[in-house]
């Protein structure tokens, strides 16, 4: 199964796809009309390593797929 990433601004962070899924939910939030612009994103939901990203606009945000070795 090949590698997947979030890139956030000019960090990378290995993303899943339920936290995939959670990011869009938040894209969809803040863009959505009456929006305060921006929300917080839990992106490793039940770790003990929180990793909080600020999604907002203008913040360039990308998903990476890096094939496997053995591809």
């Amino acid at each position: 199964m090949p590698s997947r990433y979030l890139r956030y601004g000019d960090q990378r962070y290995i993303i899943t796809r339920e936290a995939e899924a959670r990011l869009h939910r938040t894209l969809d939030a803040v863009y959505a009309t009456g929006s305060s612009g921006h929300q917080w994103l839990n992106l490793y939901h039940d770790s003990v390593a929180p990793c909080r990203l600020l999604i907002a606009p203008g913040v360039p945000i990308s998903i990476e797929t890096e094939p496997d070795p053995g591809d």
